[in-house]
């Protein structure tokens, strides 16, 4: 879903147990909630897209997360758009 290793899903996960709570399954699988696959998302724009470090990520997730979600669901639509035009221009 947000094209990370599996890795990196699990030290999000234990980094920011705060904002990220999965349930875990009698093998030990972890099982995220839908607010808990909201947060990683937030997490991979926060440092992947805007390129904040790890104590960066925490303060900003703390603060106006409504602001955030949409500045993630803008960027992440100006790249689909981006995509398609790419894609028009390739079948030119």
């Amino acid at each position: 879903m947000l094209g990370e290793e599996v890795s990196t899903i699990r030290f999000w996960s234990d980094t920011f147990p705060r904002f990220v709570k999965p349930e875990r399954n009698a093998k030990g699988n972890r099982l995220f909630h839908p607010e808990d696959v909201d947060n990683l998302r937030l997490i991979h724009f926060l440092t992947r897209v805007e390129g904040l470090t790890l104590d960066g990520v925490e303060r900003k997730l703390g603060e106006n997360r409504d602001g955030l979600e949409h500045k993630r669901q803008i960027v992440e639509k100006l790249y689909d758009i981006r995509s398609q035009l790419a894609e028009l221009y390739e079948n030119i």
